[in-house]
């Protein structure tokens, strides 16, 4: 009876030992096999951004680029008429424009246009087209015009998501469309600037966030529909950086403006106190030659990045982040942020 209960003992638990082994043959197998594939692709990554690549001389060629008043389309329009670029600059204000030309040569030739407005983009367009030889075309075209309102999706009225949409997505999509048969005539470039925002969406940036991730995903698809006209197009995703938008004066007013809007019954919920920690939570980066140096590599490099993350939080967080769980990144961002920052009616 003995045997008889072992024989029965064996014959039960062989199917099983049978399946767990194989499984675990298998999963040895797989990871044999993806443990050298991961370290071969790796290897082959690190050997292509240590190569030294060759650059194209750009000099006397023509750049185009939106929001040239301030920041970095400002900083990469005086970088690239040092270059001996033929910069078109284009500015919302006629002020931009004469800040502008007082720093620059006579080479550099600025208009002004709002990108929301399909007249101008269209004005400027005939204009630009009847300056450039037919040969030539326009080699690089620099989407950098956008504009940010910092605060609560609770604060933020409808029309805030709308004009910055106009301004970040819709202006960006009708400057590109239009300049495009330009662009094709020079088999060059198209760079637009996106941001961190465009990967990861984190608090107080919504409507902002929300073009970055519409940014993304129409130069993901112009670059592969570009691939046939020799067309290169990088998208820009830096961090935090110090500019007109980041300034913590103009991130006060901002919230400041949203609160007056509010409901008393909002205002309630959040509290005062909200209102003046959430002016501390932005912490930019100085380093703004680095973003004008990978505009730049994007304009000359035969081979160009598809993206540019740009900045220390850029690349050693937020790039990250965006390719964690979900659950954790939440984990995380939520510890970035000061623990004493909730709303009053939450607690």
């Amino acid at each position: 009876n003995s045997n008889a209960s072992d024989r029965d003992f064996l014959i039960a638990k062989t199917p099983t030992s049978a399946s767990q082994e194989h499984h675990s043959v298998s999963t040895h197998q797989l990871m044999s096999f993806l443990i050298p594939v991961f370290v071969g692709c790796l290897a082959v990554y690190l050997a292509w951004r240590l190569i030294p690549r060759s650059n194209v001389e750009i000099k006397d060629k023509y750049v185009l680029i939106t929001g040239c008043d301030s920041g970095f389309g400002r900083k990469t329009a005086i970088r690239l008429d040092e270059m001996g670029v033929r910069v078109i600059a284009t500015c919302l204000t006629k002020e931009g424009e004469q800040n502008l030309k007082s720093v620059t040569s006579d080479r550099l030739k600025t208009f002004q246009m709002d990108v929301t407005n399909s007249q101008h983009i269209r004005d400027v367009f005939d204009e630009v087209e009847r300056r450039i030889p037919d040969e030539t075309g326009l080699w690089g075209l620099v989407n950098n015009a956008g504009i940010h309102i910092q605060s609560p999706i609770d604060w933020q009225p409808l029309d805030n998501f709308k004009r910055i949409a106009d301004v970040n997505l819709w202006g960006m999509i009708d400057v590109t469309k239009t300049f495009l048969p330009l662009v094709k005539k020079a088999r060059g470039r198209v760079v637009t600037f996106s941001s961190t925002a465009g990967r990861i969406a984190f608090s107080c940036i919504a409507p902002y966030a929300v073009t970055k991730y519409g940014v993304e995903a129409f130069s993901d698809a112009l670059r592969r529909e570009m691939y046939s006209w020799g067309i290169k197009v990088s998208i820009m995703e830096p961090g935090c950086f110090q500019t007109r938008m980041t300034q913590p004066a103009a991130i006060e007013r901002q919230l400041r403006q949203c609160w007056d809007n509010l409901s008393d019954e909002l205002k309630k919920e959040y509290g005062e106190e909200y209102l003046e920690k959430s002016t501390t939570l932005v912490s930019p980066s100085g380093r703004t030659s680095d973003v004008v140096d990978a505009v730049v590599d994007a304009l000359t490099s035969q081979t160009p990045r598809d993206r540019y993350l740009i900045g220390f939080d850029a690349k050693f967080i937020f790039g990250w982040l965006a390719m964690f769980p979900t659950s954790m990144a939440d984990f995380i961002l939520k510890r970035l942020v000061p623990q004493d920052l909730v709303p009053l009616g939450s607690k």
